[in-house]
């Protein structure tokens, strides 16, 4: 069975891992930068593999996609796209972090629906949990915290649509945002949020889970 997956934020990092990964698997593969004309490394990926040039903050762009995915379904659905850039207004990094992922996905839930294994898999952070209940007070905690606090209201929506959403914390990763002396690889933390995608059942919506599959205090 030829399986496909839509990577929201693939350029570099963790996504580029997850399409690179996929792509080896012989899945089909899509893949969102926004920077479609320098694809860099995501356009060097040998494989069934369409890049399309996605902004999360641009509603026309949001809407191209989803058209395009709309013909046959997506089996899986990875939103990796996230910022944590201190040359940015703290409000744009509420967008991009907490709103922007759940109007993707709104718009791609056509495609979804008509997928074999109806699977969503957004990343979050450790960043994001709330310590003795309190809210982070930095900013890309806020943001985070703010994505789980979505996540957790709307998914009970998605899994009465037959729906397995999960949110994960991928590990302190080397990547241009953990920083290259991180403990975990990419290769590391893909391996294993992919295995435990495609380990996942209904009985697993809803939950905040380590890239290693254990459950995440919120």
């Amino acid at each position: 069975m030829n399986m496909s997956v839509v990577i929201i934020g693939a350029s570099r990092g963790i996504g580029l891992g997850f399409a690179q990964a996929y792509a080896a698997d012989g899945w089909e593969v899509h893949a969102t930068t926004r920077t479609l004309d320098k694809p860099g490394a995501l356009g060097r990926i040998k494989g069934n593999l369409t890049i399309h040039n996605l902004d999360v903050l641009d509603g026309q762009q949001i809407a191209e996609l989803a058209d395009k995915l709309k013909i046959g379904g997506i089996d899986v659905l990875i939103h990796n796209a996230g910022v944590n850039d201190g040359n940015m207004e703290d409000a744009e990094i509420m967008k991009v972090n907490s709103k922007a992922p759940f109007n993707v996905i709104k718009a791609i839930m056509p495609a979804i629906l008509h997928g074999d294994l109806k699977k969503i898999a957004i990343l979050t952070s450790q960043m994001g949990a709330r310590n003795g209940g309190a809210t982070p007070v930095n900013i890309y905690g806020k943001s985070k915290c703010e994505l789980n606090d979505r996540f957790r209201e709307i998914e009970l929506i998605w899994r009465n649509s037959g729906i397995t959403a999960v949110i994960f914390h991928p590990g302190w990763v080397a990547t241009d945002m953990g920083g290259r002396h991180a403990p975990v690889s990419v290769e590391e933390s893909v391996k294993g949020m992919r295995k435990v995608i495609a380990g996942l059942s209904r009985s697993d919506s809803g939950s905040f889970l380590t890239w290693k599959g254990s459950k995440h205090p919120w």
